[in-house]
């Protein structure tokens, strides 16, 4: 009933959020009271006499204040952060209210309402509008309320009327204060629902995102977003190709289970590679795994982050194969050139590449040596500076002709 979340960072977020999404209900709230108050004291001169439209004015006056000091408040961090204020407003809005009860109910001969029935009439307006003002906690409206039941009681026990009158007073007052209740529970019952459900979307808006991100790059995701196509062109882009030393051998020793196995685990630390040297993961075919430097999402330096990236992944793959007892080992081919990025279709997207240097990269990959890389001569150039090669050699590619490869020398050979 009291609708509090039992965590209370949820709380604290839930308040703030509410009491900023509802800022322009209160002040209109408020410009609604003092445009009221306003048109009484310009009609109030036409009925009252002199001096109690003076009395009604002073209290019409101080009225407008507070609202206008409550406008203002709302400007802050503190009205946002803080929602026991609304108790302070709206004692403070009670004195005026009070004021203007005791100047009307001066005018019961003019007006034929009691300072009974006037009472009832203006704290019925108070709590209305406290029945939306109170942003955010139900529990503060109840604790307000509970104090105005008590005064409004002390308020009747003064009084020079009888038993009947007093409870019949009283609880045309605790109607108004009822449905008042009422009102500011279910506002805030909905709001805390409503709130709830925004910010589990919002989770799973954050979890699609993140799945989107591990597809596309974000740029990417974002003009897709605003419905533009994807086409980019690059001049100078490093692709790799990997592929796993006789897989299909493997395929015949290997339970199907044990095989994906093996496949996911190279996978994962060509993956741990590739996010270390800032390469793009492009795809896998099969059992080989292909991927860019210097493409959409990866890092400007090409040629020497391919090759640094396969030396590594090579690296990673021998105690594994150490450890798993499975003779597996990689063949590492890099072409760097021209390459078309795009996306293409509706289903299942990923960003791809395309052109002449994928196919020569993946020629290369076949003449590498098993646990070896081997290079075009447009490669060699891009890393010749900080990688050591061999000397060169003349091959003939499928598809291609003749060309020069550099075998990379790593490290501890």
């Amino acid at each position: 009933m009291l609708f509090r979340f039992k965590d209370l960072e949820s709380e604290r977020a839930y308040v703030e959020h509410e009491r900023r999404a509802r800022i322009p209900a209160t002040r209109f709230l408020c410009a609604i009271a003092v445009v009221t108050l306003v048109s009484y004291i310009g009609f109030n001169p036409m009925h009252f006499p002199a001096e109690g439209v003076l009395e009604y004015n002073k209290a019409a006056g101080l009225m407008i204040a507070v609202l206008a000091g409550v406008y203002g408040l709302t400007y802050t961090q503190f009205y946002v952060r803080h929602s026991w204020v609304d108790i302070g407003i709206f004692s403070v809005l009670a004195v005026p209210m009070v004021m203007l009860l005791e100047a009307l109910a001066a005018q019961a001969a003019i007006t034929g309402i009691s300072r009974f029935g006037m009472a009832i009439v203006q704290l019925g307006i108070l709590v209305v509008f406290a029945s939306v003002g109170f942003v955010a906690n139900f529990r503060n409206f109840l604790i307000w309320a509970g104090a105005l039941v008590a005064l409004y009681l002390l308020f009747l026990l003064e009084a020079d009327r009888s038993i009947v009158s007093k409870v019949y007073t009283f609880t045309n007052f605790t109607t108004f204060l009822t449905f008042a209740t009422f009102v500011n529970w279910d506002i805030d019952r909905r709001a805390r629902k409503t709130w709830v459900a925004n910010r589990a979307l919002e989770e799973e808006r954050a979890k699609t995102e993140e799945m989107l991100h591990n597809v596309l790059p974000q740029d990417v995701a974002t003009r897709l977003r605003e419905g533009q196509a994807v086409a980019d062109s690059f001049s100078d882009v490093s692709v790799i190709f990997v592929d796993i030393v006789g897989f299909s051998s493997l395929a015949k020793v290997l339970s199907p289970g044990r095989l994906v196995k093996m496949l996911n685990e190279i996978f994962l630390l060509a993956d741990e590679a590739a996010a270390k040297y800032g390469v793009e993961k492009v795809k896998t075919i099969g059992d080989a795994y292909l991927a860019v430097a210097g493409g959409h999402a990866s890092c400007e330096s090409g040629a020497h982050c391919a090759i640094r990236f396969g030396c590594d992944l090579i690296d990673l793959i021998e105690p594994y194969a150490a450890r798993t007892k499975i003779d597996v080992k990689v063949r590492i081919g890099i072409h760097t050139g021209p390459v078309v990025g795009g996306v293409i279709g509706a289903q299942k997207l990923a960003y791809d590449y395309w052109g002449d240097t994928m196919n020569i990269a993946s020629r290369i990959e076949g003449v590498a040596e098993p646990g070896g890389i081997a290079v075009s001569e447009s490669t060699y150039y891009g890393a010749c500076e900080h990688v050591d090669f061999t000397e060169p050699e003349l091959v003939t590619l499928k598809g291609v002709g003749e060309v020069k490869i550099y075998r990379v020398i790593r490290p501890e050979e």
